[in-house]
C-alpha cells in the first residue's frame, strides 16, 4: 500500500518510477505539465532536476522550454545539438533554434539550421511542418510571409550581389533584454581583441540586443571559432549568417 502511495505522489509531480530509481526523468510528463499551464511549477523544479541529472539533454530541453529570455533559451537548445546530437531531444532543440532565428527575421541563419535538421535528422517530425510553403527556400526570400515583420527587422536585399561578401559569418555570444548587459559582453570580447558588434532586434514588441563576435568566411571556420571561445572563456555561441 505504501509503495502505491509513493508511486502516486511521484506521478503527481511528473517524476516516473524509473527516475526515482536513478534512471532518466519523465521529460514527457514535465512537458505535459507545461502544456496544461504548470510552466512556473516546472521552472521551480529545474534546479533540482539539473542537480540530480547533470548533463541530461532532456532536462536541458525542459530548462530551455521554461526560460523566459529567448536568447538564453536558444543557447541552451544549441548546447543540446552540439553536445548531445544523438539524443532524442536533439532535433526538437534544433527546430527551436530555427524558430528563434526565423522569428527574428534572420532568414539565412534560420535556413542553415533547417538544412542541418534535414541532413542530420531526416525522420524528425518537425520536417513535416518545415515542408509547408511558407518555410521553403528561406535563404531566397526577400519578404517574409504574413504576419508582416516588425519595422526594425533586417530586410533582405532585392538582388544577390554579383560578388559574395568576403566575410559572411559571425558568432552570436549573447542575446540580452538589457542593453547594458550586451555592452558588458561586447567590452569583454573587445578587450580580448575580437571584433564585436551589438545589434538591436525586436521580437513580439520586445527589444533584444544581440552580441556578434568575429568575422568568418565559412560556416566551418565560424564553428571552429565557437569551439575555441567555449574552451578558452566558457562562453557558448551560435553561428549566424550575416
Amino acid at each position: 500500500m505504501k509503495f502505491f502511495l509513493a508511486l502516486a505522489l511521484l506521478t503527481a509531480f511528473g517524476i516516473s518510477a524509473g527516475a526515482a530509481q536513478g534512471t532518466d526523468p519523465d521529460i514527457n510528463g514535465y512537458i505535459a505539465r507545461i502544456d496544461i499551464g504548470e510552466g512556473e511549477q516546472v521552472r521551480a523544479e529545474i534546479p533540482s532536476l539539473l542537480s540530480k541529472y547533470p548533463n541530461n539533454p532532456g532536462v536541458l530541453y525542459l530548462q530551455g522550454l521554461v526560460t523566459a529570455d529567448g536568447g538564453e533559451a536558444v543557447r541552451i537548445y544549441q548546447s543540446i545539438v552540439d553536445n548531445f546530437p544523438r539524443s532524442e531531444w536533439a532535433d526538437d532543440a534544433l527546430y527551436k533554434v530555427y524558430q528563434f532565428y526565423y522569428a527574428l527575421g534572420l532568414y539565412r541563419t534560420a535556413e542553415l539550421k533547417m538544412e542541418q535538421l534535414r541532413k542530420e535528422y531526416p525522420s524528425s517530425k518537425h520536417l513535416k511542418v518545415a515542408s509547408e510553403p511558407e518555410t521553403k527556400n528561406l535563404a531566397e526570400e526577400r519578404v517574409p510571409p504574413p504576419p508582416p515583420p516588425v519595422q526594425d527587422t533586417v530586410a533582405q536585399p532585392v538582388q544577390e550581389p554579383v560578388t559574395p561578401p568576403a566575410l559572411r559569418f559571425a558568432l552570436q555570444v549573447g542575446a540580452f533584454t538589457a542593453q547594458v548587459n550586451a555592452e558588458k559582453q561586447k567590452q569583454f570580447f573587445e578587450q580580448l581583441g575580437y571584433p564585436v558588434e551589438v545589434l538591436n532586434k525586436v521580437k513580439d514588441n520586445r527589444a533584444l540586443f544581440l552580441v556578434w563576435v568575429g568575422t568568418y568566411k565559412t560556416y566551418e571556420e565560424a564553428k571552429a571559432g565557437g569551439v575555441e571561445i567555449k574552451k578558452k572563456y566558457s562562453v557558448a555561441s551560435i553561428v549566424i549568417s550575416r
